[in-house]
């Protein structure tokens, strides 16, 4: 936050050390989110420079993918204050990243690859290696969408130590999903693979907002509660084995404010 060099040049840097370009992203979201979208689209254009080296000579986009989709997820939270609105915009560049991953690693698409991923399914059968197919991807873009969410996420931690203390936290814990959202949600995330093999690589990236929403309800609950740290991990259990129902349930009726309000 002393200026722009020095936001350069840990962003620059946590973008060519192997496996922390996501330092990388969290830095260009505290710039976006302090300073507006266009100081932090200068950042990205920094940062990017090392990432487009790991995408020209080793032929891996991770870097890149997760600066650009952290860096718009930053813009939309700081225009919107809304992490609902967030994480629906991360969930269409996810469907969006699931139609460019043949692009940007074709190699991973290709039959000998998936039939070592799956020796056990008969990839001959075109139908079977297109619900793979688009399995592999959804799970491909799911993977770099949560990694960008983290970062986002870290570095509105980061601005809230430095200027709000606790304000995440607070903000975190109150994130509840509508039904809008949950209901179709839930439907994509567990049916959509009956009604089209595109829709299973949706399936994953549907699931995510989910997952984070879930999250939020374990940490309100706790902190409403003011339960011991033992009962955090029984919630974060619960939310990896039931998330996307937890999430539904409590868009529908709002596990929370029922606790404020009936705290016994």
């Amino acid at each position: 936050m002393r200026g722009r060099s020095q936001a350069a040049t840990v962003a620059i840097v946590a973008s060519a050390v192997p496996l922390l370009f996501w330092i990388s992203a969290a830095t260009v979201v505290l710039i976006t989110l302090r300073k507006g979208w266009l100081e932090g689209v200068n950042l990205t254009l920094w940062a990017s420079l090392p990432a487009l080296f790991w995408l020209v000579m080793r032929g891996d986009p991770t870097p890149l993918v997760v600066l650009s989709i952290a860096l718009v997820l930053a813009i939309v939270l700081r225009g919107t204050m809304s992490w609902v609105n967030t994480l629906l915009t991360g969930v269409l560049l996810g469907m969006g990243l699931n139609w460019l991953m043949p692009v940007l690693v074709p190699e991973l698409l290709n039959p000998e690859v998936l039939s070592q991923l799956a020796p056990t399914m008969d990839l001959n059968n075109e139908q079977t290696l297109a619900v793979f197919s688009n399995l592999l991807t959804g799970f491909w873009a799911t993977a770099h969408l949560l990694v960008a969410v983290l970062s986002l996420m870290l570095g509105r931690w980061w601005q809230s130590l430095l200027f709000n203390p606790g304000g995440f936290g607070e903000e975190f814990k109150q994130l509840i999903l509508p039904p809008a959202v949950t209901i179709p949600a839930v439907l994509i995330a567990q049916f959509g693979g009956n009604l089209h093999p595109a829709l299973v690589g949706w399936a994953p990236i549907f699931s995510m907002p989910l997952f984070i929403a879930g999250i939020a309800l374990a940490h309100g609950v706790v902190s409403l509660k003011k339960l011991s740290s033992q009962w955090l991990v029984l919630m974060y259990l619960l939310v990896f084995l039931v998330g996307p129902y937890l999430a539904l349930l409590d868009s529908l009726m709002n596990f929370r404010r029922r606790i404020q309000k009936t705290p016994d």
